[in-house]
């Protein structure tokens, strides 16, 4: 029996290391497409596909997932949700893609989708806020301003990382974050605002209930509030798009959005908009996911992820009245913030974790850890037996 349990862990590793098939070019890092196109030249015939691919990794690469095919998921969801949101994804990552290019990026990020992901969210979080922030329709240059944040969150990148680069931290959506709010702050200072409404509405209710219907829409909706879209179809293709990739992360991130719309009633007032849209939800979603990339998943490491979007919504609520004197909501700062503090954390040892170098999708993270423990084990015991035998 016990040989039995072996042989189907030996297997399980095997599918899951390999990834045979099927597998290699559908779910987690989808290597079988990386075998395929990573030695093609980019000024070739090649420069299409690798294109393609890079684009749809970086649309997924945003909640972590190296996929294409859950970049594909998630675009369609985007373009759903908000044609125009998704189209500017496209013209930002292809952005992104030519200015790594221009400057010549690793080859293995611009693949991944690494350099192009925060471009990704520069264009559907101005698209979708812009109307909201500068009360007017977007407009021309305003698109203009977009494809600049989204050529200068590559520079951002690059150089964060090279900060980073000690601490082995990854700079998360930080070249995001700077880019956008300098192009918000930018389109105020060229004069490209409207007139904001008159705000006619009285003090709200502090003793309304909660609809706990409403907060658990709101749960839902924050998959799709990670890239600035209200809508429950780009919510449910995303989560399908990273059920593809990895249904680890999805445990983990969910578990993590959950918390965090839950915290918020109790660091937010009513009438609780925020949270029953899924804004309070998705830096939570970030933060526990993160842990569940750059860490080998475990129940302790997955309690750290709940604290972690514990402690995002708390941070969260405290940026928030700085960010509105500027009239700008808080972005992906809280998850930055918060996770690449915890992501410290767990991997200055002390906690049992362990850190993955190069992350690929958690089961296999999960697998190799535990078949390099085994073996581990095996060899110490041999050693013992070796010992005791020249004793």
């Amino acid at each position: 029996m016990l040989h039995k349990i072996r042989l189907l862990i030996d297997i399980i590793h095997h599918d899951i290391h390999f990834q045979p098939g099927a597998l290699g070019w559908l779910s987690g890092h989808a290597p079988a497409i990386k075998r395929a196109l990573n030695h093609r030249p980019w000024v070739s015939l090649w420069a299409v596909p690798k294109t393609i691919d890079s684009i749809l990794r970086g649309i997924s690469q945003v909640c972590f997932a190296d996929n294409p095919l859950s970049g594909l998921l998630i675009l369609l969801g985007l373009l759903l949700g908000d044609v125009t949101a998704g189209l500017a994804a496209l013209a930002c990552s292809l952005t992104a893609i030519i200015t790594a290019l221009i400057f010549r990026q690793p080859d293995a990020a611009i693949s991944s989708g690494i350099t192009n992901f925060s471009a990704v969210l520069v264009g559907t979080v101005i698209t979708s806020l812009y109307p909201n922030v500068c009360y007017q329709p977007v407009s021309a240059p305003v698109y203009g301003y977009m494809i600049a944040g989204a050529a200068f969150s590559v520079c951002l990148l690059s150089g964060l990382a090279a900060i980073l680069a000690p601490t082995k931290l990854p700079p998360f959506t930080l070249p995001f974050n700077i880019a956008t709010c300098i192009v918000f702050i930018c389109l105020r200072g060229r004069g490209l605002v409207g007139v904001p409404p008159d705000e006619a509405a009285g003090t709200p209710d502090g003793d309304a209930e909660v609809e706990w219907d409403q907060v658990f829409v709101g749960w839902a909706m924050s998959v799709g509030q990670v890239y600035a879209l209200e809508s429950l179809v780009c919510s449910c293709l995303t989560l399908v798009g990273l059920f593809v990739y990895s249904p680890l992360l999805v445990v983990f991130a969910m578990g993590g959005a959950l918390v965090s719309t839950v915290t918020a009633l109790a660091v937010s007032s009513t009438p609780y908009a925020g949270v029953y849209s899924g804004v309070w939800g998705y830096n939570g979603f970030l933060s526990a996911g993160s842990l569940a990339i750059f860490m080998v998943p475990s129940p302790r490491i997955f309690l750290l992820a709940l604290v972690n979007a514990f402690f995002t919504t708390f941070l969260h609520a405290a940026l928030v009245p700085s960010f509105a004197q500027n009239q700008l909501p808080v972005f992906t700062f809280p998850f930055c913030i918060s996770s690449l503090l915890f992501l410290a954390m767990a991997g200055a040892g002390g906690m049992g974790s362990v850190r993955v170098d190069e992350p690929t999708f958690p089961e296999r993270h999960f697998v190799l850890h535990l078949r390099k423990t085994r073996d581990d084990t095996s060899a110490q015991s041999r050693c013992s037996s070796l010992i005791v035998t020249i004793g």
